[in-house]
């Protein structure tokens, strides 16, 4: 389904998650391993996701969350530069907020 995401010459994903891999987390997220306990799951999940596509795909992985907080790194740059968002949010605002954002810069939510 990523095949050719961020891959061309101004592709990029950009992961964001401020968690950190739990032992509970490893028998329900695909992407992490005994190894990974502890790590932060954006950069563990970047790292493996850029190894299915042979580091072709460019992956920006931040520990920030999203938010009316981090408009400041969030800002109307960012969003006129997405194409797509795509989110597993946890929690009701987070995805309120996220929702909101792409109503206002007309940027498709999957």
């Amino acid at each position: 389904a990523l095949m050719g995401v961020g891959t061309g010459k101004n592709g990029k994903v950009t992961v964001t998650d401020m968690d950190r891999i739990e032992a509970s987390n490893l028998s329900r997220q695909f992407l992490f391993r005994d190894s990974d306990v502890g790590s932060p799951k954006s950069v563990s999940g970047a790292r493996v996701v850029k190894g299915w596509t042979n580091g072709r795909m460019n992956v920006e992985a931040l520990e920030r969350k999203v938010g009316p907080d981090t408009e400041d790194y969030f800002d109307d740059d960012f969003w006129e530069g997405t194409d797509v968002c795509w989110n597993a949010l946890d929690n009701v605002a987070a995805r309120r907020y996220t929702d909101g954002r792409c109503l206002l810069y007309s940027k498709p939510l999957l």
